[in-house]
């Protein structure tokens, strides 16, 4: 594969590749590096690309476990992106409100797996359908089922022994 062609591969994947590193990091600027960094290693085996059956899901998959690496390394709700949010600015009530919540769900999701933060966030943050999130991790739509409802169920548990 020559420098134009990887160039157009790159264009072509980049879209993709960048909404599943964000639907599993949840920070726009990480899921740049890993997209990068996901080119990059495609770029060092670009002469072997040409004998590979699906250069996309090779990308997703590194994509994918790059994303996870980057979670695993961070501790969870370390990174928060506010973007969206410095149009309106809330009253001195409603941000206190905000944080008390914020720091609930916060703790709520630290206490859950990494795996189980990541289905979650995938399902209940971005919106993605069980068939959806199942294609992105990798696995069947059943053991995305029952993942989420494990991962619900551990939620209710940490709310209800907080709520006491």
């Amino acid at each position: 594969m020559n420098h134009k062609d990887f160039e157009i591969l790159a264009a072509n994947l980049r879209p993709r590749l960048l909404r599943t590193a964000r639907l599993i990091t949840g920070n726009s600027t990480e899921a740049e590096d890993v997209v990068q960094d996901t080119l990059l290693k495609l770029w060092t085996i670009r002469t072997g690309l040409d004998e590979c059956r699906s250069v996309e899901a090779l990308a997703t998959v590194i994509t994918r476990r790059l994303a996870l690496n980057v979670l695993r390394r961070n501790k969870p709700g370390t990174s928060v992106d506010i973007t969206d949010d410095l149009l309106t600015l809330p009253s001195a009530e409603e941000e206190l409100i905000n944080r008390q919540e914020t720091g609930r769900v916060d703790m709520i999701m630290a206490a859950l797996p990494e795996a189980a933060q990541t289905l979650l966030r995938l399902r209940h943050i971005e919106g993605y359908d069980n068939a959806s999130i199942a294609a992105i991790l990798g696995c069947s739509e059943g053991a995305v089922r029952t993942a989420l409802s494990r991962a619900r169920q551990r939620v209710a548990k940490i709310f209800n022994i907080n709520s006491l």
